[in-house]
């Protein structure tokens, strides 16, 4: 009886896994089923000095093998997966930080962010967000059908 009131005042505890690969993951979803249900995992790449976080679009049962093999290709080469959102960053970039890219994306980009697609398909929908230290803005490179498609700058 105490749960069903700690529930109806506090909300449902969100769901945590232990994930083989990804570590500790919150679900991010609903009692129902969504199209926008998603896991959140912060994992440290040996690269880059603090953890980035890791969005898994996938339902309450997990991020799959797909899943899991995307995120490995993506920041297995970290100068290529900057080179995919560097088209759609371009035009921002010297707007945004009043300076000329060095040509080095380490000298003005932190990566903060990977957003895995539904099933770990590339031609679905995913997102790179990097902090541009310049701006002192994030850009986020959308994918929209695995294609760079436009640049989210908030911050």
């Amino acid at each position: 009886m105490w749960q069903k009131l700690k529930e109806k005042l506090f909300g449902k505890r969100p769901i945590e896994i232990d994930h083989p690969f990804f570590g500790t993951i919150l679900f991010m979803g609903g009692e129902i089923p969504a199209e926008n249900d998603y896991w959140e995992a912060e994992l440290v790449i040996a690269e880059e000095k603090p953890p980035i976080t890791v969005i898994i679009n996938a339902s309450v049962t997990g991020p799959n093998q797909s899943q899991i093999d995307f995120y490995q290709r993506a920041i297995a080469d970290l100068d290529a997966l900057f080179q995919q959102c560097w088209p759609i960053f371009e035009p921002d970039f010297e707007t945004w930080t009043q300076k000329p890219f060095s040509g080095d994306w380490r000298d003005d980009f932190e990566l903060v962010s990977l957003e895995i697609p539904w099933q770990g398909d590339r031609c679905q929908d995913w997102a790179v967000s990097y902090y541009v230290n310049g701006a002192n803005h994030y850009f986020t490179a959308r994918f929209v059908d695995g294609q760079p498609k436009f640049n989210e700058v908030d911050g």
